[in-house]
């Protein structure tokens, strides 16, 4: 079974120059927690690459 959990992440944003919140949606099933979006955006902006708010998305994922 799996399910949606949405998570709001706080960052500094190169784009916009600025401290930003986003929402965040990750999907949980049985292996863990997993990106599926976010509102921004992040592979559009030219500085999705090195992306802070991104590290600390990344870093909530979860693999068992």
């Amino acid at each position: 079974m799996s399910g949606i959990v949405e998570e709001f992440v706080n960052g500094y944003c190169k784009n916009y120059d600025m401290a930003r919140s986003a929402i965040c949606e990750f999907v949980q099933d049985e292996y863990g927690l997993h990106f599926d979006r976010i509102d921004c955006d992040y592979g559009k902006c030219p500085h999705s690459g090195n992306c802070e708010m991104m590290k600390k998305v990344f870093e909530m994922e979860t693999e068992k």
